[in-house]
């Protein structure tokens, strides 16, 4: 079979690889207990409904909160609900649209691997490699039981930046697209990504003369894709004070979250025995595995440059591994951004994907032929413990998991998420938006509503008034909403018992209407965006303007790779 055919067989085995490991809970519906499943659920319905209501980035979560709403999509990340609600869309379902959608991430990373990182090796390797990073127990555990959705999307690109990162000459065009689709897809994973590529590449090429114009690129190419995503991360990062400060705190202590807890644990206690030691001290193992083992022979083989892309990697994954241990702790301390990512053992996920390609990459460039017999022991082990890992979740899923809920339990009760309750919330915010809410307050003064239509970025009614009074809508005040009187724009005021919107209404009959309207920096975003893209633009022309008049294509960066075999 020759190597054009062999690929598109090799697609499909991964993607029936990927369906068997989702089988049973897209069969089943079933999965680890997790509360935030409920979550994603009414996001997936809510981002869904915006959609059809015609906004194409939905800005507002108008079920939330008793109905009153909140901006949980002006800060959370929108990339994974399109996805949902594609699969809504076809008409399967919130419920398995969310599990197909959580599959999605799986097959972009066995695509990423097997294409990307194991290319140019045999077939079989490629195809086995692929499926071992695939079968990563973080990644299965990070859906199936932390029901982490977003963030796992972030994953293929995370590791595609860390590849790119890790070039001797990084290039900007391809750098800022990827960062700009991690955040769109998991904010927190932008942070992680760039804080251990950045010190990696710190590491790997110490800054001297010859690599401060390569490091220039890399920052060139952050600054790029921060712009590309800067309609949704510009608005989010400078309006945090609108929204609930203490609920990104509140039942977390990241002084209990570390991976390989030595002292923290005596002090503060552990919060996820499984996931800080069995867990972490495989992705240890890993890493370990792909740097510190060279050959039988010291010196018997020159490091070939497929190694030398493994071991940089590995640097990657080592250093996400120190960030999510204690050795970080002074960062957590005294940096404010470093606690919203409430688990430092968030890193290690990230470690132990990339450490499992650079030990495939190395598997792939013979290291099996140049270790050791007790390196070989290890890295069975190590292997057969990922697998391991991998199958008794499974099991677990298959015995003890739960049934996701359903549309009338999910949307049950007052819900919403603390970090996202504005912060100009009244303190009877609770009894008025469970005591009739706007009913209760036309029957208290007198006044006849109708007509009422509520939308997911709207809000409108009829008001009958024999004089002049002041209605509060049940909906909480946030500087985007307008409102209009009669079709004309008229000031609102916020109800300092409430927080909701408080209108005035003259005598007789009108009509009263509230519709959400993008904020200044929104529109700022907007065109930061938009210029950022121009210049994406023009960097991928003259490229291949370049690469057009060099010729035919060369492997670029492998003599700079040869030159930095020593140094790696």
């Amino acid at each position: 079979m020759t190597e054009s055919h062999k690929r598109p067989l090799g697609a499909l085995i991964l993607i029936l690889f990927v369906a068997l490991l989702w089988l049973y809970p897209a069969v089943s519906l079933r999965l680890a207990f997790q509360n935030d499943i409920a979550v994603h659920l009414r996001w997936v319905e809510q981002f869904y409904t915006s959609l059809q209501d015609g906004w194409l980035l939905p800005r507002w979560a108008h079920e939330a909160q008793g109905g009153l709403g909140d901006p949980s999509f002006f800060y959370y990340q929108p990339l994974f609900y399109y996805i949902t609600s594609f699969f809504v869309w076809l008409g399967v379902g919130p419920r398995r649209a969310l599990v197909l959608a959580a599959a999605v991430p799986f097959l972009m990373v066995a695509g990423v691997v097997y294409w990307r990182f194991l290319r140019r090796y045999p077939q079989r390797t490629a195809l086995l490699g692929a499926m071992f990073v695939v079968a990563c127990p973080t990644l299965f555990f990070m859906s199936t039981h932390l029901a982490a959705f977003p963030w796992s999307l972030s994953i293929p690109f995370s590791l595609l930046f860390a590849l790119e990162s890790m070039r001797d000459k990084p290039r900007a065009r391809m750098l800022a697209p990827l960062l700009a689709l991690i955040c769109l897809s998991h904010l927190l994973s932008g942070m992680m990504t760039l804080l251990c590529t950045g010190m990696a590449r710190l590491i790997v090429f110490a800054p001297r003369a010859h690599t401060i114009r390569d490091h220039a690129a890399w920052l060139g190419g952050i600054v790029l894709g921060l712009a590309l995503a800067a309609f949704f991360v510009y608005p989010a990062v400078t309006q945090m004070a609108l929204i609930n400060p203490d609920g990104w705190e509140q039942g977390f202590n990241w002084r209990r979250c570390f991976a390989l807890p030595l002292v923290s644990q005596f002090v503060h206690g552990t919060y996820w025995f499984g996931v800080q030691w069995p867990f972490s001290l495989l992705c240890l193992g890993l890493v370990l595995l792909v740097l510190l083992p060279r050959s039988v022979r010291a010196g018997a083989q020159p490091l070939t440059p497929g190694m030398v892309k493994a071991r940089r990697l590995g640097w990657v994954a080592l250093c996400a591994l120190a960030l999510g241990t204690e050795l970080a702790y002074p960062l957590y301390a005294t940096l404010g951004p470093m606690q919203k990512l409430q688990f430092p053992y968030r890193f290690m996920f990230v470690a132990s994907l990339l450490a499992s390609i650079a030990l495939m990459m190395q598997l792939g460039e013979g290291a099996w032929k140049r270790w050791s017999k007790v390196t070989r022991i290890a890295a069975v082990l190590l292997i057969l413990g990922q697998c391991g890992q991998t199958a008794l979740l499974e099991l677990k899923i298959a015995r003890n998991g739960e049934p996701i809920k359903t549309h009338e339990q999910y949307f049950s009760g007052r819900f919403g998420q603390p970090e996202y309750l504005l912060g100009a919330r009244g303190p009877q915010w609770k009894d008025y938006a469970e005591n009739g809410s706007l009913a209760q307050d036309c029957a208290r003064l007198g006044v006849t509503c109708r007509d009422v239509d509520k939308r997911s970025h709207g809000y409108a009614l009829t008001v009958d008034a024999p004089g002049a009074v002041s209605l509060r809508l049940p909906v909480f005040g946030f500087p985007a909403w307008q409102a209009t009187l009669d079709g004309k724009v008229v000031d609102w005021r916020l109800d300092p018992a409430t927080g909701t919107i408080l209108m005035d209404v003259p005598a007789g009959q009108h009509a009263l209407a509230l519709r959400y309207v993008r904020l200044p920096v929104e529109v700022a975003g907007l065109w930061v965006s938009a210029a950022a893209l121009a210049v994406l633009l023009a960097l991928l022309m003259l490229a291949r303007r370049r690469a057009g008049n060099a010729g035919p294509l060369h492997l670029e960066g492998e003599p700079a790779l040869q030159e930095a075999l020593k140094r790696a």
